[in-house]
């Protein structure tokens, strides 16, 4: 597998294809938004953003910010 500085692969119950891909170029980043039913809405319940961070350093470092919506924070779980 080609992988960029960031790749996102999602496997979606019924679907007969998996999404995948990466941007485009080295410096390239990239978001998604999950979206759910709560309380009988479909709120943005999780943004993901992927960033190249260019240091005063000259050294390029990657991040990921993780903002899920405040009604939804006591509901996220994280494993390791």
């Amino acid at each position: 597998m080609a992988v960029r500085n960031f790749w996102i692969k999602a496997d979606i119950d019924g679907r007969k294809t998996k999404l995948t891909g990466g941007p485009r170029h080295k410096d390239g980043g990239f978001d998604l938004t999950i979206y759910m039913r709560h309380d009988g809405a479909i709120i943005e319940a999780l943004e993901i953003r992927g960033r190249v961070h260019h240091t005063r350093e000259g050294v390029d470092e990657l991040r990921l910010y993780v903002e899920p919506d405040n009604d939804m924070a006591p509901r996220l779980t994280t494993r390791r």
